[in-house]
């Protein structure tokens, strides 16, 4: 079960969407998409919907299910 994040603040903000988007950016220069349930798991942990652990089973559970 995710652990829900209460409120983070602008600074963890930035630093999770800095980590996502240089993971991505990674992804994309060896020709990986993701699959666009992906891109809005990773916006619901920026956000702070669900901690970086959650964001970790997802893409692992995404990665095994070949999206």
């Amino acid at each position: 079960m995710d652990r829900l994040v209460s409120k983070i603040s602008e600074s963890e903000m930035m630093q999770r969407w800095r980590a996502i988007e240089q993971a991505h950016a990674a992804n994309n220069r060896q020709g990986y998409v993701h699959h666009p349930e992906l891109e809005a798991v990773n916006e619901r942990c920026i956000r702070g919907e669900i901690d970086m652990a959650g964001l970790d089973r997802r893409m692992i559970a995404a990665i095994r299910a070949g999206r």
